[in-house]
C-alpha cells in the first residue's frame, strides 16, 4: 500500500513544556469543563501545534457565492508586454474571472479590501467616526462621493452580526470593482435608497458607442490586457481590462490584428485582437482603423533553460503528483511524486521527499529525466538549495518523546507525576482527575539536515528539537524555519545557534523570505481561517495580505505562500472559489488573481494543513 497521501495531523505535533502551575490552572479549567459536560468516554483528541486543521464555522445561513471582478492593475505605458500578458506569471489563455465572494443578504455588492493599520467609519463623508475596520478585512461598496475621495460601505465582521453601513477614505481601501461603476451619492442621502443601483450599468445610445454596434461581444483572454487609444503597442495606454471581462467589438483594423473594444463602463479603445475570444463571426465587425504596429508574440522558450519569469514546481498533496509549469501559464508537465518539491537555483533540478521506501531525499531533473535517491532520512519534509545549488536542506525526524495527550498539547511524563505527587488521581474542587484520563503519545522531534550533492557527507545544523520547513534565502546563508511560537532564522553555514524573528503563539505555516532578504511571508491561523501574511526580516510590520469576505458561510483558507524570483508576486493555494486553487498576487497582497486556470482545469489539489510547502518559484 502507497502510504504517501497518508500523513496524519498528529505527525507534526511537538512536545510542550510548560510550568506545573500552568498545568495546573488547565486541568482544573478541564475538570470545570467536565463536571459540567458529565462524563466523556474518550479523551479530547489533540489539536496540532504546528498547523492545526480550522474549526468550521455554522452552517445556518447559506448564500450564493457571486462573482465580483477585480479591478484592472496599473497601467504600463511603453510596455509591450502586457497586451500580451507577458509581464504577468498568466497565459494568454487563462480566462478565469478574478476573486469570488459571498453575496450580503441585502444583495450582490462589488467589494474592497482595508489596506491601512484601521479604516476609520464615518456616518458621512468627512463625518463622525462610528466604527472601525480592521486591516485585511472586506467591505461591500455601496456608492461614491462625486469626487471619488469617499467610498460608501458596508460592514459586517461575521455572519452572526449586524451589517453597519457608513463611508470610509477610498485611500484606505484596495478596490476589487470599478468605482466608476458605482452610483454617485451625496452624505445627506440615506445609502439604503442607493443600495439598488449597484452594478446596474447605464444604457448607452449609439452616439456614446460611435455609430451602430456590431453586437459581437467579446471575452478578455489574459488577467490583464491594455486598452489602448489607438491600434497599435505605440499608441498610449488609456485602460486595462480583466480575464473574464465582455466587451463590445465595434470595430477593427483591415489586417484583423487589432479590435476597437467598448467596456461595460463605456470605456473606448483599441486591444490585441489574440488575446479576445468572439462570440460571432470577426468579418461581420466594421473595418474602423489601421494598424500602426505589429501586436507582440507570446514569449516562447524551451529546453532546460528557464523562461521568462522563470518555473514553478507544485505537488497536488502531500506524497501525491508533482508538476511543473512555467510561470506563464505554459508547459505544464508531471514530473514525479513525492513531498514538497524544491527548484535548484538554476532550475534544472527538483528536491523533494518521500515516506515511502526508499524513504528520504530525491531530485529529479527538470524535464523529467534522473530521477535519484541521495540521502534516506526518517519522515523527511521541506527540502531548500543553498544559493550556489551545491547544498540541499531539510527537515527531519530526530526521535521521538512519550508525553500525555491534553486538550493543549502533549505534556511529558516527568510533568504530569510532578502534578500528581506520585498518585494515580487527584481531586480538585471540581472532581476527581486521574493520569489515565491523558493517553499516553509518542512525539516527533525535529531538526534539519545539510546535504551536499557533490560530495554525499551531510551534516545536522545547530537546531532546537521543533526546526522545521526551512527555507533558504536567495542569498547568503540564512535558513528560515518554522518553530512552536514563531519563525526563526537558522544558519547553513558555521554553528550559530538559530534566533527568533517573529513572536507569535498562534498557529503559524511554512514561511519564505522574499529574493531581496526584506520581507517573510507565511500563513497564520485568524479565528477559523487562515491568511497569508507579511512581516518586515526583522519581525516588524506585520501586514494581513489576504482575507476572508466579512459574509461566507465557511471559513476561506489561503496558505502556502512562495514569492516569484524578482520578488514582485507572491504565488499562494486558496480555496475561496470551493476547491483548492493556485492564486497569485502583488507582493503588497493587490490584484489577487488565479493562477493559469485553464492549464490547471483538470488538477485537483488537496491541502492537509500539515505545514504543506505546496509550491516553489524558480528563476
Amino acid at each position: 500500500m502507497n502510504t504517501q497521501n497518508r500523513v496524519p495531523f498528529g505527525g507534526r505535533r511537538m512536545l510542550v513544556v510548560r510550568p506545573a502551575h500552568v498545568l495546573l490552572a488547565v486541568l482544573l479549567w478541564m475538570a470545570l469543563l467536565l463536571a459540567a459536560c458529565g462524563p466523556v468516554a474518550e479523551p479530547t483528541p489533540v489539536i496540532d501545534e504546528v498547523f492545526p486543521t480550522p474549526p468550521e464555522l455554522p452552517t445556518a445561513i447559506v448564500r450564493t457565492p457571486t462573482p465580483i471582478r477585480s479591478p484592472a492593475t496599473a497601467n504600463v505605458s511603453n510596455n509591450e508586454q502586457a497586451d500580451s500578458s507577458a509581464e504577468s506569471a498568466e497565459s494568454g489563455q487563462e480566462t478565469e474571472a478574478q476573486p469570488l465572494t459571498s453575496a450580503p443578504a441585502s444583495g450582490r455588492l462589488p467589494g474592497a479590501l482595508v489596506s491601512v493599520g484601521q479604516a476609520a467609519l464615518l456616518s458621512a463623508p468627512g463625518g463622525q467616526r462610528i466604527g472601525g475596520i480592521p486591516a485585511g478585512m472586506r467591505v461591500g461598496l455601496l456608492a461614491r462621493s462625486p469626487d471619488n475621495r469617499w467610498l460608501a460601505v458596508r460592514y459586517q465582521p461575521d455572519e452572526d452580526s449586524p451589517a453597519q453601513d457608513g463611508w470610509i477614505q477610498a485611500s484606505s481601501l484596495e478596490v476589487l470593482a470599478e468605482i466608476e461603476a458605482l452610483p454617485v451619492q451625496s452624505g445627506d442621502q440615506p445609502l439604503a435608497t442607493v443600495e439598488a443601483q449597484v452594478g446596474a450599468p447605464e444604457p448607452t445610445t449609439e452616439a456614446e458607442t460611435g455609430g451602430e454596434a456590431s453586437g459581437i461581444l467579446a471575452t478578455v483572454l489574459p488577467n490583464r490586457l491594455n486598452l489602448r487609444a489607438g491600434p497599435g503597442v505605440d499608441q498610449a495606454v488609456a485602460g486595462s481590462m480583466t480575464a473574464g471581462e465582455l466587451v463590445t467589438i465595434i470595430g477593427r483594423t483591415g489586417d484583423g490584428a487589432w479590435y476597437q473594444v467598448e467596456t461595460s463602463a463605456g470605456r473606448q479603445g483599441w486591444a490585441a485582437a489574440r488575446y479576445l475570444q468572439l462570440t460571432g463571426d470577426a468579418d461581420a465587425v466594421p473595418v474602423t482603423g489601421t494598424s500602426t504596429s505589429a501586436v507582440p508574440a507570446p514569449a516562447a522558450s524551451s529546453g532546460g533553460v528557464s523562461p521568462a519569469g522563470g518555473r514553478i514546481v507544485f505537488q497536488t498533496s502531500n506524497g501525491g503528483d508533482i508538476y511543473v509549469i512555467n510561470a506563464n501559464g505554459t508547459g505544464l508537465r508531471k514530473l514525479t511524486s513525492g513531498f514538497d518539491p524544491a527548484l535548484s537555483p538554476d532550475g534544472r533540478q527538483v528536491a523533494f521527499t518521500r515516506w515511502d521506501e526508499p524513504r528520504g531525499l530525491w531530485v529529479i531533473n527538470s524535464d523529467g529525466t534522473g530521477e535519484r535517491h541521495l540521502i534516506s532520512a526518517n519522515e523527511p519534509r521541506s527540502p531548500t538549495w543553498t544559493p550556489d545549488g551545491s547544498t540541499i536542506i531539510f527537515e527531519h525526524v530526530t526521535g521521538s518523546v512519550t508525553c500525555r495527550k491534553t486538550p493543549f498539547g502533549c505534556v511529558s511524563e516527568d510533568q504530569i507525576d510532578d502534578l500528581f505527587g506520585g498518585a494515580d488521581c487527584i481531586d480538585t474542587p471540581f472532581g476527581r482527575i486521574c493520569k489515565s484520563d491523558f493517553p499516553l503519545a509518542s512525539e516527533p522531534l525535529t531538526g534539519l539536515l545539510s546535504y551536499i550533492e557533490a560530495t554525499g557527507s551531510d551534516r545536522d545544523l545547530p537546531a532546537t528539537s521543533d526546526m522545521r520547513s526551512p527555507s533558504h534565502a536567495a542569498q547568503g546563508s540564512d535558513v528560515l524555519v518554522l518553530e512552536r511560537g514563531g519563525y526563526s532564522i537558522a544558519e547553513s553555514q558555521g554553528n550559530a545557534p538559530p534566533r527568533r524573528v517573529v513572536d507569535l503563539e498562534v498557529p503559524l505555516g511554512p514561511a519564505v523570505l522574499s529574493p531581496d532578504g526584506r520581507y517573510i511571508y507565511g500563513s497564520r491561523l485568524s479565528a477559523d481561517h487562515w491568511d497569508i501574511w507579511r512581516w518586515n526580516s526583522d519581525g516588524s510590520g506585520e501586514t494581513a495580505l489576504t482575507a476572508p469576505p466579512g459574509i461566507r458561510d465557511r471559513p476561506i483558507h489561503s496558505v502556502a505562500p512562495t514569492v516569484s524570483p524578482d520578488g514582485r508576486t507572491v504565488l499562494f493555494l486558496t480555496d475561496r472559489r470551493g476547491s483548492w486553487e493556485l492564486w497569485l498576487m502583488n507582493a503588497d497582497g493587490s490584484n489577487q488573481r488565479p493562477f493559469a486556470p485553464t492549464a490547471l482545469a483538470n488538477i485537483e489539489f488537496r491541502y492537509d494543513f500539515s505545514a504543506d510547502r505546496v509550491a516553489d518559484w524558480g528563476g
